[in-house]
C-alpha cells in the first residue's frame, strides 16, 4: 500500500517572533531613503497601524526618526468614530509625539464608489499633513493580510496582472513597512506590550465585497491551504516587481493623449502587446471612472490600436478613446451649454459641467487672469459661447480659437466666459479683452478651474 505524504506548501511556514529589530532591520532594507527623515504616522487606532506606531517608536532612535500621528476623521460613524479621535491623540500625547487630526466631510460626491472615494480622500488629506508638517513619508499600517485580501478581490473582479499585484510596498510619498507582516502577529506583538487598540465596527461588516472576503471566503480558503495568505501576498509582490520594470519600458516608449490633444496611432500600436495593454491601464488610472477597463474593454482597443476598428471604446463614464484618422484622442465627457449666471467680486461660482470660476480669491485655478479695477464695480455675469460668436476682434469665431488651445471639443460649446454686459471681459486660455488688463501691482484676480484640472499636465508627464 502507497502512502501519500502531504504537499509541504499546503503546510505553514514556520513564522519567526515579531521584534522590533526585525522590524528595524526590514525598515533599512525597504526604505533606506527614509532613515534619518521625518515620517508621518497614519493611526486609525485598529491594530494594525498601532502596532506600526508602536514599532516605529520602538526603534526611532535607532533609525533617527522623527514621529508625527496623523489621524483622518471620516465622521462615518458617529460617536465610535470620535473615540477613535480621541484615543489616537491620547496614544501621540502618551508617546510625546506631535499630533495632526484632519476631518472628511461625511458625504460622497454621487455616483462614487464608497470604498473608493473614502481611500482616496484619504490619501489626499494625508499627503496635505505630509507637506504641511514637513515630513518625507506618510507610513500606513497595511499588511501581508490586506495584500492577501486585495490580490482575491482583483482577482475574482477579472483584474489583469498589474491590478493584481496589489498594495505596493512603496508608492509616491506612502511607505507600508508591515506588508509582509501578518496580522496576528502584530496582535501579539501589542498584547505582549499591553498596547491597547480600538476596534472598528464597520470591519465586522459581511456586506461589502471586503468583508465577505475577510471573514467568509479568506478564512475558508486558509483552513484548506494554512499558507494562502503568505503564498498570495508573494505572489503579488512578484508581480509588483515585474510590473515596476514593464512600468519603466512604457514610459521610456510611450507617448499619451490628453484630453484636447491627440497622438499618433503608430506610437501606441508599435508598443509590445504587455505595454500595450499597460498603456491602457495606466491612462484609466489617471481618468475618474469607477472601475478599470474590464477584459472586453482591453480586447476593443487592442482592436482599435492594431486594426482600426472599432472607432471609439468607452472607457467608463463617457470617457473615449477614439480613433481619428491615424491619431488617438483621449474625449472628456461633455458638457452643455448655459446661460448667464451672475459673477460678484469677491465670488466662487459652481457652473454647469463641472468648471468653477471664482473672481477676486486666490486658489489654484488652472486658468487665472488679472482684470481691471473696474471689473469690481461692474455687473459680471459667466456665461457659454453663443454661435459664431468672436471675441475682441478675431477673425474666427470662439469655437476655432479655443480648438486652436486644444480645448476638447466636448467642452467648447460650454466653455466660461466672464462678460460685462455685451463684453467678453475674459476668455479662459485666450486671454483678456483690450481695456480690461490689470496694471502692475492692481486689480481683481480671475480664476477658471477645469473639470478633473489638471488632468491633461498629468498625463502628459507620464
Amino acid at each position: 500500500m502507497t502512502t501519500v505524504t502531504p504537499l509541504a506548501a499546503h503546510s505553514p511556514m514556520p513564522r519567526q517572533p515579531l521584534t522590533a529589530e526585525r522590524f528595524a532591520s526590514a525598515f533599512r532594507r525597504h526604505f533606506p531613503d527614509a532613515v534619518g527623515k521625518r515620517v508621518l504616522v497614519a493611526l486609525s487606532g485598529g491594530s494594525d497601524s498601532a502596532a506600526l506606531l508602536g514599532l516605529l517608536h520602538a526603534v526611532a532612535a535607532s533609525l533617527s526618526l522623527e514621529l508625527v500621528v496623523a489621524h483622518i476623521h471620516h465622521h462615518a460613524r458617529g460617536v465610535e468614530a470620535d473615540g477613535d479621535a480621541l484615543f489616537c491623540a491620547a496614544r501621540a500625547r502618551q508617546l510625546g509625539v506631535p499630533f495632526e487630526l484632519a476631518h472628511l466631510r461625511p458625504r460622497r460626491p454621487h455616483g462614487c464608489s464608497p470604498e473608493a472615494w473614502w481611500r482616496d480622500a484619504r490619501y489626499r488629506a494625508l499627503e496635505r499633513l505630509r507637506q504641511r508638517t514637513g515630513c518625507a513619508v506618510v507610513a500606513t499600517g497595511h499588511t501581508a493580510d490586506d495584500q492577501a485580501e486585495t490580490v482575491l478581490l482583483k482577482l475574482l473582479r477579472g483584474a489583469g496582472p498589474r491590478g493584481v499585484a496589489g498594495v505596493r510596498r512603496r508608492n509616491a510619498g506612502v511607505i507600508r513597512p508591515l506588508l509582509d507582516t501578518r496580522r496576528a502577529d502584530l496582535r501579539d506583538w501589542l498584547a505582549a506590550g499591553h498596547l491597547a487598540f480600538r476596534e472598528d465596527s464597520s470591519n465586522a461588516s459581511v456586506e461589502r465585497p471586503r468583508g465577505r472576503l475577510r471573514h467568509d471566503l479568506l478564512p475558508r480558503l486558509v483552513g484548506a491551504f494554512p499558507g494562502a495568505v503568505d503564498h498570495l501576498a508573494a505572489f503579488a509582490m512578484a508581480l509588483a516587481d515585474d510590473d515596476e520594470f514593464l512600468a519603466g519600458e512604457l514610459a521610456a516608449r510611450a507617448t499619451w493623449p490628453a484630453p484636447g490633444r491627440s497622438v499618433p496611432r503608430t506610437d501606441v500600436a508599435q508598443l509590445p502587446r504587455a505595454l500595450r495593454v499597460r498603456w491602457v491601464l495606466a491612462l484609466a488610472s489617471l481618468l475618474p471612472l469607477g472601475e478599470p477597463p474590464s477584459r472586453e474593454q482591453l480586447e476593443q482597443i487592442e482592436s482599435l490600436l492594431v486594426g482600426g476598428r472599432p472607432a471609439a471604446v468607452d472607457l467608463g463614464r463617457r470617457w473615449v478613446l477614439r480613433r481619428r484618422g491615424s491619431r488617438l484622442v483621449l474625449s472628456p465627457p461633455p458638457c452643455e451649454a448655459f446661460g448667464p449666471m451672475p459673477a460678484g467680486v469677491p465670488s466662487r461660482v459652481e457652473l454647469p459641467g463641472g468648471f468653477v470660476a471664482t473672481l477676486g480669491r486666490g486658489g489654484r485655478a488652472w486658468h487665472t487672469a488679472r482684470l481691471a479695477g473696474l471689473a469690481g464695480r461692474a455687473d459680471l455675469v459667466w456665461r457659454s459661447p453663443r454661435p459664431g460668436e468672436r471675441f475682441a476682434g478675431a477673425t474666427r469665431p470662439l469655437a476655432g480659437l479655443l480648438a486652436a488651445r486644444a480645448v476638447p471639443a466636448e467642452w467648447r460649446r460650454a466653455w466660461p466666459l466672464l462678460l460685462a454686459g455685451d463684453t467678453i471681459v475674459w476668455a479662459p486660455a485666450l486671454g483678456v479683452a483690450p481695456g480690461w488688463e490689470a496694471r502692475p501691482g492692481e486689480g481683481v484676480t480671475a480664476g477658471l478651474e477645469e473639470p478633473w484640472q489638471g488632468l491633461g499636465k498629468s498625463i502628459r508627464a507620464r
